[in-house]
């Protein structure tokens, strides 16, 4: 009889066991399970803007650049209209500029951030600083405690003309904190003392991407990646001019060395 019950107990044991694992997943499935793999975001141009930008020697990171360029741009014709045209419309154009200054923030914080991470500090101030233009003037002009009168124009002037500074100051020290003279290019092709240049967009040099046919100081290749001089004009509205290569950059002498 004991034998009986034990087989018994053990055939009981056996189904207990099988019903409560229901649900159970191993333990691989369970470290899977625990750590999801997360894709990275692509980082492609959409393929309705490709040829756009192939056209251009432009790829992704001068893209996300575009869609902040656009966005300031939106911002600060949004604020024009609002503090020139439609005042009165304050429910409308104080939500837009919040959400285009939030979208602003958010391409700073993700996108700028992981095309350009070398100069992301200085991406980054450029669309704080416009963000903060913006707002400035519509609360100096729009916004301001002191009224317009003839009476008191000199007061009235006060607010406008702190906006003006702000903005001089701004990009002066921006220009003086982050400007360089030089960029840098990866090497397409090599003509004798002569090479051309693949360079991307960047904002502390002011120059625009694109193919760029340049003396070069330095034996380089193809391939190589190197630091070029560049010629800033005064004001800086057409862009910058790419000149020479002054030689190779560190990261392509390290691998070099590591080789």
């Amino acid at each position: 009889m004991a034998r009986k019950s034990s087989k018994v107990t053990d055939f009981f044991y056996k189904v207990g066991d099988a019903v409560l694992s229901v649900g159970r997943l191993p333990s691989k499935l369970k470290r899977r399970a625990r750590k999801p793999k997360v894709k990275p975001p692509k980082r492609e141009v959409p393929q309705r803007l490709r040829g756009f930008f192939e056209r251009r020697h432009a790829g992704w990171p001068e893209y996300v650049m575009l869609k902040a360029q656009l966005t300031i741009l939106s911002l600060f014709v949004a604020a024009v209209i609002y503090m020139a045209l439609l005042p009165a419309e304050v429910i409308v154009f104080i939500p837009l500029l919040l959400v285009l200054s939030a979208y602003l923030i958010y391409l700073a914080a993700t996108q700028l951030k992981r095309a350009f991470k070398r100069d992301y500090p200085a991406y980054r101030s450029f669309v704080a600083m416009c963000v903060a233009i913006a707002w400035i003037f519509v609360l100096a002009l729009r916004h301001s405690p002191i009224e317009f009168s003839l009476e008191a124009i000199h007061l009235a002037l006060i607010p406008p003309l702190a906006a003006i500074v702000f903005v001089f100051v701004a990009f002066t020290a921006f220009r003086l904190k982050y400007g360089r003279s030089f960029t840098h290019g990866t090497v397409e092709e090599v003509q004798g003392r002569r090479a051309v240049v693949h360079v991307s967009y960047d904002i502390c040099s002011n120059v625009k991407s694109g193919l760029y046919l340049v003396e070069s100081f330095a034996k380089v290749r193809k391939g190589d990646q190197v630091k070029l001089s560049v010629e800033r004009p005064m004001l800086g509205l057409r862009g910058a001019k790419v000149r020479a290569i002054l030689g190779k950059s560190k990261s392509t002498t390290l691998r070099a060395k590591k080789r």
